[in-house]
């Protein structure tokens, strides 16, 4: 293959990855404002000795001593304890590193328009970070924003997942008066950290999530 063929080949390549990483934004219906969902800050971390209420059915099953004293948490025996035993991932613990566990998963989520979406893995926590809807904020749940995210903090560097739906309670209103919301999805690429305990901090560039369906609101 000739060398100006190659590099026409390579630049549709980085073309081709590129649409396929941030595909465009949607025209929107005429009057109609389209959001802009610019991600700032993309901040994972994942650590192998975090407590794990969903996936570790030892560590849902776990009786730690909540003594009250310096770190709330004492050592998980019952003959010593001067607190009571109870399920590290019962809901209402003062906080979910128990004795013996490393510091919790954490994500943390901000975009350029102000919203702010932050998870730890606590006891009462229904979704899996990495794997769905992420915290917003109690204001944007049901018909608020709804940011998943979607990754593996195993890899050096793979390709991250976010779905954006813009809910009824964010409905934007059209020049006509129609109310009108938005949903969008992108992937993105994710660069992971490990030390030598294979914790994993994970972080992305800023990254916008373009728009890619919208919906009549009545």
């Amino acid at each position: 293959m000739h060398l100006p063929t190659i590099l026409a080949s390579l630049t549709a390549l980085r073309v081709s990855t590129a649409h396929t990483l941030h595909p465009r934004s949607i025209t929107p219906p005429a009057g109609c404002p389209l959001p802009t969902w610019q991600v700032t800050t993309f901040h994972w971390f994942n650590g192998s000795k975090s407590l794990d209420c969903i996936h570790n059915q030892a560590d849902i099953n776990f009786q730690d001593c909540l003594c009250g004293g310096p770190g709330v948490w004492c050592a998980p025996d019952a003959a010593t304890c001067n607190g009571s035993m109870v399920n590290v991932c019962w809901t209402g613990m003062p906080n979910y590193q128990p004795w013996g566990y490393g510091p919790p998963e954490t994500l943390d989520i901000d975009f350029a328009d102000g919203l702010a979406c932050h998870d730890e893995y606590i006891g009462y926590r229904v979704h899996d970070i990495g794997n769905g809807a992420s915290n917003c904020g109690y204001a944007d749940r049901g018909e608020g924003r709804i940011v998943s995210f979607y990754g593996s903090s195993n890899y050096a560097t793979s390709t991250g997942h976010m779905d954006y739906v813009l809910g009824d309670g964010h409905a934007l209103t059209c020049s006509n008066g129609s109310r009108i919301t938005y949903s969008g999805s992108t992937d993105f690429e994710l660069t992971c950290s490990h030390d030598a305990f294979f914790n994993a901090t994970c972080t992305a560039p800023v990254f916008e999530v373009p728009v890619l369906s919208y919906q009549w609101v009545s």
